[in-house]
This record gives C-alpha cells, structure tokens and sequence, in this order.
C-alpha cells in the first residue's frame, strides 16, 4: 500500500494558495472533501488509490491550511477550483472522487467539465436538501454562530458524530475519542464565516440541472445508515437515488450498515468499490 506523506505544498489557483498533496503516479484521481474536515475527510482512501493512481488530495478554498477568503461560495466556485488545478499541472482528464458536499462538488465540476471528466464518484451526497437536511446544516450554522468555539464547539462535535458515523463504530470503546477527534479536526480546518457559508450554500443548492450533462461514468455510493444525506430525501429533495436516476448510466452501490462517513465506518468495503469502479475505467 502507498505510504502518504503527511505533508504538503500550496499552490496558486485561480487566485488563491491552495494546500495540497500528490501520492502515487498514474491517471490523476482528485479527491474532494466534506464541509468542515479539509482533506483528512479522504485520507482512508489515499494509500489504497494510490497504488493505481497519482491522488491529489487538497483543501478546498476555505478549509485547512488553503487560504480563507471572504466571498461567495458555492459548488461551482470550488468545481472551478478543481480545474484550474488541473491546470496547473497540465492535466487534461481526471477520476473526481468526492465524499459528502465533495460528491455535490463532483457532481457540478462532471456537469460543468463533462470532457475533463474519466469518472466520477459521489458519496454519501445530495443534488438538493429536504427540509430534514437544511434543518440539519441550519443547526450546524446556529452552534457555530452561538458557541465562542465557533465551528469548533464540542456540541457540534457530538453531533456531527451520531449524524455521521454509524452505530456499530459509535457503539465500540473509544467513542468518545472519535468525538475528540472530529472537534479537533473542525477546529484546525474552519473559520466560522466560511463554514456557516458552505453550509448555506448547501441549503440553497439545486444540482439537477447537472446531471443530463454528465456523460462520464458515475457511481452513487453510499450507505444505507445515513442520516445526514439518505437515499431518499422526501418529494422535497434529490438525495442520493435521485442522483442515480437522474445521471444516464450511472451505477449504484449500497453499504449495508455504512453511515455518512463511510471511508471511515466501512474503510475496507468502501474502498474496495470505489477502487473497483475507477480501475473498470482506467485508461477509457
């Protein structure tokens, strides 16, 4: 397996420095993270992608060690960002890989950047929130405009914990050290501006008008315990079967007793499926 190095570089994007990371060597393989946890979100999947793949993981702009700036945010502003990395780097086509508000991330930049596109991934997504999932990211923006930790706050910690992981890891010892974990993370990772804008930017998002665009091979995966973005949303939303119906020829894997943050709850079976998928379109 890959080793991955716990150190980056940044690099000017379209303006901004954005911190990022390169392991293995191969078709390029971008991963995108979740709202709030910068590229630790994908780290599980890394080593194993690796030895197939060259990874780029980075911190999208406002998260981690990439700069913070104030302004409007929105799927299509960090789907931009995707390309002018590979720009940067003269990479024509890439694999986009992108777990929680990364897969409404890699739904735009596949809609957007179809002829860029050899495959993508959207896990644990959503292409427009119910009323239950604008209730959960409106929580997260009133804790971490109310606790003087801001997005920080142990409160969210707790909940981000039961809301994303699943209940066999959560029922395990130790508990409480994932919850140590995800704060620490959140707070390393997050200004509260930026947080609470991505959050609201969730809230106000409508996706579908991207999927008669992408023409790349996609898979919807996800599990089948998650609570913050669930397979069916209600006529409201477009969760994550909406998504599959909505792309042609997408495909669909279902982990059973996986919850939102499957690379971290289901790591071997998750990264088994997604590994399987981009080598089935390796080179394609």
């Amino acid at each position: 397996m890959a080793e991955v190095s716990e150190h980056g570089t940044l690099i000017k994007v379209n303006g901004v420095n954005l911190w990022h990371r390169i392991t293995g060597e191969g078709e390029a393989v971008v991963q995108l993270h979740g709202a709030g946890f910068g590229h630790y979100n994908t780290d599980p999947c890394t080593p194993v992608l690796a030895d197939h793949f060259k990874v780029i993981d980075h911190d999208l702009r406002g998260y981690g060690q990439s700069d913070k700036p104030s302004q409007h945010y929105d799927m299509e502003v960090w789907a931009d960002d995707v390309a002018g990395l590979l720009d940067v780097y003269g990479i024509e086509r890439a694999h986009i890989h992108g777990t929680s508000m990364g897969g409404m991330i890699a739904q735009t930049f596949a809609g957007k950047y179809p002829q860029r596109t050899i495959s993508v991934i959207i896990n644990c997504s959503a292409a427009k929130l119910g009323v239950m999932g604008r209730l959960i990211f409106k929580n997260w923006i009133d804790i971490a405009q109310m606790d003087p930790k801001g997005p920080g706050s142990r409160i969210l910690a707790e909940l981000i914990a039961w809301q994303g992981l699943n209940r066999t890891l959560l029922s395990k010892p130790g508990h409480e050290e994932l919850v140590d974990m995800i704060q620490r993370i959140l707070t390393d990772s997050n200004t509260t501006e930026v947080f609470c804008a991505a959050c609201q930017a969730m809230n106000d998002m409508d996706l579908t008008p991207w999927h008669p665009k992408i023409t790349s091979p996609a898979l919807v995966i996800g599990g089948d315990e998650d609570v913050m973005t669930p397979w069916e949303t209600g006529p409201d939303g477009v969760g994550q079967q909406g998504i599959y119906e909505g792309i042609k020829g997408a495909e669909k894997y279902l982990i059973k007793g996986g919850g939102h943050s499957n690379p971290f709850d289901s790591t071997e079976e998750y990264n088994a499926a997604i590994l399987a998928f981009m080598l089935k379109h390796k080179g394609k």
